[in-house]
């Protein structure tokens, strides 16, 4: 290593340590600015907590068999309730596509999937999930399922 490589990694070294200290304020709207294009949220502790929750599906096709919907739906638009954690909620910028798609649950519904789940996935707190970050994307709401499940994220109370 020269004196040069060494100085420069030292200013460097100490410049980070400066920024950390004294600038370093404003993460979220750096975050921000570098994914708007992207169309990537930010998510809250309590959201990226929950994202191994809503991954666990095994894909075994229970949550399929005992959806009773199935007449009330499109199948050309829902192909099956597993869909929604095997694929759909892991693409994150395309959230506000699947309000139809998330439209087909019913409440009814969703507490049924979630005691037939072998894997435990939390179908109500997904579905208000998927719904919350489509409204922040521009999507119409759907806060009828908010409100049948009962449930209310960080998002909905207090802005990020």
């Amino acid at each position: 290593m020269t004196l040069a490589s060494f100085l420069r990694l030292g200013f460097y070294f100490v410049r980070q340590l400066v920024m950390r200290l004294f600038g370093r304020s404003a993460g979220l709207k750096k975050f921000q600015a570098n994914y708007a294009n992207d169309r990537l949220l930010p998510l809250s502790p309590s959201e990226r907590a929950a994202l191994p929750d809503f991954s666990r599906c095994i894909a075994c096709g229970m949550c399929d068999a005992a959806f009773t919907g199935y007449a009330r739906v499109n199948r050309a638009e829902f192909r099956g309730p597993s869909d929604l954690p095997l694929s759909y909620s892991r693409n994150l910028p395309d959230f506000d596509s699947l309000t139809r798609y998330v439209s087909n649950l019913k409440e009814g519904d969703l507490d049924v999937l979630e005691q037939v789940c072998p894997a435990r996935i939390p179908f109500k707190r997904l579905v208000v999930f998927v719904e919350t970050h489509a409204a922040a994307l521009g999507a119409p709401p759907g806060e009828h399922l908010a409100v049948a499940t009962g449930i209310a994220t960080e998002r909905r109370s207090a802005k990020v």
